[in-house]
């Protein structure tokens, strides 16, 4: 058995996100270390916007859903951590903590509850006849 196998059996990601990981985890302590936390975050969030767009965009063209598929694995894997960098930035304009915790339940909360709502129902078989 390879070992990137083992890594992906053991951690349930590939090695492409644990690189991805450590590399947002080594930007983020770098921005915190040279007081630049900030813009670090403002850069990340920009990247994860690029990435988000362009999974839009590669999962509508039937040649590219492959990359669109892995974009969505992407996205899907740092939407949380996106989320807590968009709530940090927002804490630098919103001094009011209500107003952040609301912002932030929304953000987490909200693509389960969209999610939840853009599933067709399923519909029922009518049984008997009409009359």
């Amino acid at each position: 058995m390879k070992w990137s196998n083992r890594i992906q059996i053991i951690t349930g990601q590939n090695c492409l996100h644990l690189v991805m990981h450590l590399l947002v985890i080594a930007a983020l302590v770098w921005g915190w270390k040279h007081q630049a936390l900030m813009q670090v975050s403002t850069i990340l969030l920009a990247t994860y916007a690029v990435i988000f767009v362009a999974m839009l965009v590669t999962q509508r063209i039937s040649r590219l859903r492959p990359l669109g598929d892995f974009l969505e694995d992407i996205t899907t894997t740092w939407y949380f951590g996106a989320a807590m960098l968009v709530l940090l930035l927002l804490s630098r304009v919103i001094p009011n903590p209500v107003i952040l915790t609301a912002v932030g339940v929304v953000m987490v909360a909200g693509p389960a509850v969209v999610s939840l709502l853009a599933k067709d129902p399923v519909r029922r078989r009518q049984t008997g006849s009409r009359s």
